[in-house]
């Protein structure tokens, strides 16, 4: 795929260790497909932007889009301000900011990518309460998690995820906050959107789904 090559090149530059971060994660994650949900076109901000990995896949899958990505992270941050630079994505910025505190620029398109999970519930309902003020009528929000079933995908996803926040610290957080599919649509719902469910785990070990928001 063109997209996914172009995309391997840009993180080329950022050393061995977030090369093969970006290849792992392209190969567990369906992120490629996620992008695809995406309007072509409009401001996207992306909150809990990590070292910027979708936000590339943003930029390079349309040139209409323009991209801002926030997150408490400030190591990723670097990463993801390097690669900016480096790669000339004039339509791409980003801030350091913690997203339960701040209150998300107006935007067409707002997305949460494997985020919510590490922050406690009552902090997830607030977030979700701010997107969908920040979003006009129309306007998209997408929610990217791991589901609770099937339980065996949930449980494997589980384990990984012990190892990679709370023994290697790649991610900040302790605990995990998983919602059950139903609870996440009741949810979103409650706040004024309508809502498609994707699931994403289909050929994949992890419970991956999709929340394709739209504000009414």
């Amino acid at each position: 795929m063109v997209q996914k090559k172009i995309l391997q090149e840009a993180f080329r530059s950022a050393g061995p260790a977030v090369n093969l971060y970006l290849r792992l994660k392209l190969k567990i994650c369906p992120l490629l497909e996620v992008e695809t949900h995406v309007p072509a076109g409009g401001h996207v901000v992306d909150l809990g932007c990590g070292n910027g990995l979708f936000a590339a896949l943003l930029l390079l899958g349309s040139s209409a889009r323009r991209v801002t990505g926030y997150d408490l992270d400030r190591s990723k941050l670097r990463v993801a301000e390097r690669l900016r630079r480096r790669n000339g994505w004039e339509r791409a910025e980003f801030h350091e900011a913690d997203i339960v505190r701040m209150d998300p620029p107006r935007a067409d398109v707002l997305t949460l990518i494997d985020v919510l999970y590490l922050i406690p519930r009552p902090g997830q309902e607030d977030v979700l309460r701010k997107c969908a003020r920040a979003l006009p009528r129309g306007g998209t929000l997408l929610v990217k998690e791991m589901d609770t079933r099937p339980r065996w995908k949930y449980a494997w996803n589980w384990f990984q995820e012990t190892v990679s926040v709370r023994v290697v610290g790649f991610t900040l957080g302790r605990k995990f906050f998983f919602r059950p599919r139903r609870e996440f649509e009741t949810l979103l719902r409650s706040l004024g959107f309508s809502v498609e469910t994707v699931p994403l785990d289909r050929g994949q070990i992890h419970p991956h789904i999709l929340y394709v928001c739209r504000k009414v």
